[in-house]
């Protein structure tokens, strides 16, 4: 079988035969072992840079065009970066300090970064959610419909509805009963969420007029439907509409990834200030009088 180093260079070699514009010798090393692939100005390609760029199980195809793509991304790279260098002044090619304070937030952000990934504990206590969502639920406004329901779909032919009618938009206890005992028994579909909320658009899709149903949900708590086939029931116990408060339920990971966010800003907070702190007590930096 082929190595894949191999199969990369006829590639490669196949790319460059039919692009006239690129340069190719394979006895051509300007480095030891490594041969050159393409050449922009005074810069050269090399077979080496090019080798990792290839995922695992590649096509013969696939792999064609990611070489021709990295090849022509790296010439157009190439000769921009050289029409830069020609064009522009003294001043603005000396981008030292840009480089440096890239380089210094670059560290600092992988330092931090790396104490954090060791250190930072990220389980949040569901007491600390609520509590916060409580604290704050001016900030968390729903997107959508959201509701509290009782959803039934029945065959048309289904016996005794009118007791249907009398026990979903009952709160007795023998009726919620008597309600799930028949639904078991005839329901095609049904589901009680009268003590959660989900979103309205789980129980919309299943009803046949949508459009009606949700101009029903804003006027009425009661949405009733026929197709022919099915009779459907909807009863509302409780509705957020958008721009209302969102339950917690929906806002959850939201909330969990403030706090975190919180503990990271107090944690880097901590640590500069213990660095400072430290280098202090050391007099490891003097901070002199200005005249």
């Amino acid at each position: 079988m082929q190595s894949n180093r191999s199969k990369i260079a006829k590639i490669v070699c196949c790319i460059i035969a039919t692009t006239g514009f690129l340069m190719f010798s394979c006895s051509l090393n300007t480095r030891e072992n490594d041969k050159i692939v393409a050449r922009a100005g005074d810069k050269y390609l090399y077979f080496s840079e090019m080798s990792d760029i290839f995922p695992k199980g590649c096509s013969k195809d696939d792999s064609t065009a990611l070489a021709k793509l990295y090849i022509d991304n790296w010439i157009k790279t190439r000769l921009l970066l050289k029409k830069a260098e020609l064009n522009l002044s003294r001043e603005q090619l000396d981008i030292s300090e840009e480089i440096e304070t890239y380089r210094t937030s670059l560290l600092i952000y992988k330092y931090e970064d790396e104490l954090l990934q060791e250190k930072l504990d990220t389980a949040v206590l569901e007491s600390e959610i609520q509590s916060y969502y409580d604290a704050n639920m001016a900030n968390f406004s729903s997107e959508e419909y959201v509701v509290k329901a009782v959803y039934i779909k029945l065959p048309a032919n289904a016996p005794t509805l009118w007791k249907v009618r009398r026990w979903y938009v009952s709160d007795l206890e023998k009726d919620v009963q008597d309600l799930t005992d028949y639904c078991r028994s005839h329901a095609v579909e049904f589901g009680f969420f009268d003590d959660e909320w989900v979103s309205w658009a789980k129980i919309e899709k299943e009803l046949p007029q949508k459009e009606s149903a949700t101009r029903q949900l804003v006027q009425s708590d009661r949405i009733e439907q026929q197709d022919g086939e099915f009779n459907y029931f909807v009863r509302i116990k409780g509705k957020r509409t958008p721009g209302d408060t969102a339950p917690l339920v929906f806002v959850r990971d939201k909330v969990k990834s403030i706090l975190i966010n919180k503990r990271k800003l107090k944690f880097i907070s901590e640590l500069e200030k213990n660095i400072y702190n430290d280098a202090l007590v050391k007099k490891q930096f003097e901070i002199y009088k200005i005249n």
